[in-house]
């Protein structure tokens, strides 16, 4: 780029306007000097592209970090959201067992102290019709509380009342059971079959 100080040396030197500013060693200065800014463009053009793959880059990553933390924190919003509910119901059937365990307890306050074997003969009749509401309230506390066993979840504790086996149990007297019942299906074949040889071995040996 010609300059206000180049002009005059020209003016001054018409040598300079006609030789220096075309000769080759000019010409190789403006060669380099453009190679450079070429290659100063093309770094800036290459760091521009890297920058831009980097930042496509970070923004794709961006996206799949948020959608992965959108999904987790929903499953666990919602997990939470069920355990939340599920400790609610374990706390009311909590409340509940505690409200039956107490009453229970006052039945058994109650029932511990009428102690029929100390009545005296005399009074007998009028402490019989004192004590048996007290047993009709505390059996059928008992049996409600029993019969309503099914609806709870977080228990089996009312599923089987004490003194009842559980069904899958198997138990001596079931055994006897089943023995009987077994001897009492198979005992008329045995029988039938008994008399068969009897008279299988009579027939051959007469």
């Amino acid at each position: 780029m010609r300059t206000e100080s180049t002009y005059r040396q020209m003016e001054l030197n018409p040598q300079i306007a006609d030789g220096e500013m075309h000769s080759p060693e000019r010409v190789r200065m403006q060669v380099e000097q453009a190679r450079q800014q070429a290659e100063f463009y093309e770094q800036q053009r290459m760091q521009w592209e890297s920058q831009r793959r980097e930042l496509e880059q970070s923004n794709e990553q961006k996206a799949m970090f948020n959608a992965n933390l959108n999904e987790v924190g929903m499953k666990i919003h919602n997990s939470v959201r069920r355990l939340e509910r599920e400790l609610e119901s374990m706390d009311r059937e909590q409340r509940e067992i505690e409200r039956i365990n107490e009453c229970f307890k006052r039945h058994l306050q109650i029932l511990s102290a009428l102690q029929p074997q100390h009545w005296s003969t005399e009074g007998f009749q009028e402490r019989l019709r004192e004590a048996l509401p007290k047993l009709d309230r505390a059996e059928n506390d008992f049996h409600e509380a029993y019969a309503e066993g099914s609806r709870y979840r977080h228990t089996d504790i009312f599923m089987h009342k004490p003194g009842e086996e559980a069904p899958d149990k198997l138990t001596w007297k079931k055994i006897r059971e089943y023995m009987v019942k077994g001897l009492a299906f198979h005992l008329p074949l045995f029988l039938l079959l008994l008399l068969t040889w009897l008279v299988y071995y009579l027939a051959i040996t007469l």
